[in-house]
């Protein structure tokens, strides 16, 4: 199977005075490493989970793949998607990638919103910013990703600033940021976080509609493990920076053979056989 994205021996380095989101801080000299040796594949249309402890490094790798570390953290290895490495890339075409090609939905919609700006022109800029329709087009097709991703009278919300969301209403407004150019690749952390279990159901359903559609593929980071279990064909475990297991989801929810794994699993409440989606 061609692999759409191929993570190959990332790492993630930081200055000792630069707050890490890993659990161990592994001292190298004058720096700190976040990310270990990370390598993994992913395929077009696949879904793949990313769990692990607070502090396990989840977020700086999606941040990571996305070219948008904060400032003072390096990233090293090869991360290579459609064929070109990211690492490499210069920011101008970095930039024309996100949105276009892959896209991501952030874990804080508040602070990754402009709060000086309506959420509708919010979302039709980012068709306008790659130049792919004129504005009245954009416009349009960001009514009808606001109302296809859920939410409440669109045309209403759309002429709102984020203040004036609850946080399930940004959230799916970053959704809609993030499906409206038909990424290939979705790197979607804590999705689904702020919303209810109705809403929660409904969101996922959109995701999985748009990988049916588009052959899209999804890179699922999340501490709620009934989702992943629910959703994601395969599923990453990291810990302290490290991949600890990488396998069939249904596979690590029945037989976990790494201790972290294990206790991830053993944390869910059981209200049924888990289960991973077809």
């Amino acid at each position: 199977m061609t692999s759409l994205l191929s993570v190959d021996a990332l790492r993630i380095d930081a200055p000792n005075d630069v707050p890490g989101d890993a659990a161990s801080d592994v001292r190298n000299g004058t720096r700190r490493t976040i990310l270990h040796d990370i390598s993994f594949d992913m395929a077009a249309g696949e879904t793949v989970g990313i769990v692990g402890e607070s502090g396990s490094g989840k977020t700086s790798l999606a941040l990571a793949l996305m070219g948008l570390l904060p400032h003072g953290l390096r990233a090293t290895g090869r991360v290579t998607f459609e064929g070109r490495d990211l690492l490499t890339l210069d920011d101008r075409t970095r930039r024309d990638l996100r949105g276009r090609r892959m896209a991501m939905v952030f874990q804080e919609p508040f602070t990754a919103l402009n709060p000086r700006q309506r959420v509708g022109a919010q979302v039709a800029e980012m068709a306008t910013a790659h130049g792919q329709r004129d504005g009245r087009r954009a416009r349009l097709d960001a009514m009808a990703m606001l109302e296809r991703v859920g939410l409440a009278e669109p045309e209403d919300r759309a002429q709102r600033y984020p203040h004036q969301l609850s946080g399930g209403e940004r959230q799916r407004v970053l959704l809609a940021m993030a499906l409206l150019l038909a990424p290939v690749l979705l790197i979607a952390d804590e999705p689904t976080s702020a919303l209810d279990v109705t809403v929660q159901a409904q969101v996922l359903e959109v995701l999985r509609d748009c990988q049916r559609e588009r052959g899209m593929a999804l890179l699922l980071v999340s501490h709620d493990l009934g989702v992943v279990a629910g959703t994601c064909h395969r599923t990453i475990v990291l810990h302290e920076g490290r991949i600890v297991e990488n396998a069939a989801t249904r596979e690590i929810f029945t037989a976990p053979r790494h201790p972290q794994a294990a206790a991830l699993v053993a944390a869910v409440p059981r209200t049924g056989p888990p289960g991973t989606r077809a």
